[in-house]
């Protein structure tokens, strides 16, 4: 049924694109991207619009937002193809770019740069910003992670991700992307990740108030397993009572391991099982970093203070790797290692430090992995309070790990485990209707 705010809309008669006899739209989100549709919604009365028809007013001008990116990029590529065939050969068409703009001129160079990128390496990306079906964001991350790659290699990363890039965040889209890297572009990711563990560093910076700066730059394990493992005792000491802040306790244990012998914490590289045992080299994922080779992958698996989780050739974990640095109940681990982030949608808060909770409360629902999932404390209390409110938050779990939310405005959103081989997982859509709502 038509919305009433989208019924009143009288810029749709006047805009040629639509066409009158046609079905009409559900919700502002379905329009197309267009200046007329911002229009619109301005010219609506907000009061009126129920909290559906706001969260799709909120979505239409997001797409209208990418839309319009994409046509500044447009003109962008323009300007600066016109200056290249200056006297210059457009080496400041940025800075003349920034004056205009009124902004830094490494920000003008920075935007005409990416819209040479987007309209020549990368055009399908900018099709979907201007389908409104990709956002500035994301097409940031497409750029700055094939900057390297070739132009045909580009292309099929592009090709692998744009699909499913809808339903991701920008995080999400960029582990799928660096994902892709990795698996076109094998022999060159191994050497890129050997040029840079050269380049390991720790250097020291003094600030006021006699305080000092310690950066290290480490190889991905070795910085995930030191901060995991500050991490844990700094959750140790606050359930043990200490008054002091996490960041506070990071860093005195940091300070206090100066002179103590080093240990690793449980740390986890997720690799299928051709990768591991050398026939293939699919990439691999260190869990709270991304994306990696499966040279290093394989590395890291030998260590046997290191935690292997071994997938099949679907993405589906088929084994965990005994050798922890402190091991948990093995159902728990088996849900984190399934999850490895929060399962709200959009949430990357990691699984380590989630609560485990009942898709379905205890006792009505069972202590087994098809029941439970992994929740950062924020959203296990905002499914909590759904679950004894009407209109609140509510989740099922259709099946083993693949949770459907349902809002209070009524909208549904699935979220899957994500799995290794997966360059675009399964897109989120609502269950069918068949009735009456599953909550």
């Amino acid at each position: 049924m038509l919305s009433p705010e989208v019924t009143a809309m009288p810029a749709i008669v006047a805009c040629p694109s639509v066409e009158v006899d046609a079905e009409p739209p559900v919700g502002w989100e379905d329009l197309p991207p267009r200046g007329w549709v911002a229009d619109a919604i301005a010219d609506t009365s907000l009061p009126s619009m129920n909290g559906d028809g706001l969260l799709s007013a909120v979505v239409a001008l997001e797409r209208v937002s990418s839309w319009l990116a994409a046509v500044q990029t447009r003109v962008l590529a323009e300007f600066a193809a016109r200056r290249a065939a200056g006297r210059d050969g457009g080496e400041f068409a940025g800075d003349e770019v920034a004056a205009a703009l009124r902004v830094a001129p490494r920000t003008g160079v920075r935007r005409v740069d990416q819209a040479l990128e987007l309209t020549g390496r990368l055009p399908e990306t900018l099709r979907c910003m201007e389908a409104g079906e990709a956002t500035v964001a994301q097409a940031r991350v497409l750029a700055e992670e094939t900057a390297h790659l070739p132009v045909h290699l580009a292309h099929r990363v592009e090709a692998e991700t744009l699909a499913g890039a809808t339903g991701k965040t920008p995080g999400q889209l960029r582990r799928a992307v660096k994902t892709a890297v990795q698996r076109v572009d094998t022999a060159a990711a191994e050497h890129r990740e050997a040029q840079a563990r050269a380049e390991r560093k720790v250097v020291v910076s003094a600030l006021p108030d006699g305080m000092a700066e310690l950066y290290a730059l480490l190889p991905a394990a070795d910085a995930i397993a030191l901060y995991v493992s500050l991490d844990d005792a700094a959750r140790q000491a606050r359930r043990a009572g200490d008054p002091r802040s996490m960041d506070q306790l990071r860093a005195d244990t940091l300070a206090a391991l100066a002179g103590e012998p080093a240990g690793r914490a449980s740390v986890q590289v997720i690799l299928n099982e051709t990768a591991l045992a050398g026939r293939d080299d699919a990439p691999a994922e260190l869990v709270g970093y991304g994306p990696i080779s499966a040279a290093t992958a394989r590395q890291i698996a030998a260590d046997g203070i290191w935690q292997a989780l071994r997938t099949d050739e679907t993405g589906s974990l088929t084994g965990i790797g005994r050798h922890h640095y402190r091991p948990s109940a093995a159902l728990a681990e088996l849900i984190r290692s399934r999850d490895r982030t929060c399962r709200f949608p959009g949430c990357a808060h990691p699984a380590r430090t989630c609560d485990i909770d009942h898709t379905t409360r205890f006792p009505a629902g069972a202590t087994e992995s098809a029941n439970l999932a992994s929740l950062c404390r924020r959203h296990h209390r905002l499914k909590t309070r759904g679950e004894g409110a009407s209109g609140g938050w509510r989740v099922i779990q259709q099946s083993a790990g693949t949770l459907t939310w349902r809002s209070p405005t009524g909208r549904s959103y699935v979220t899957h485990p994500r799995r290794l081989t997966e360059a675009d997982p399964p897109p989120d859509r609502p269950p069918p209707n068949t009735g009456d709502p599953p909550f």
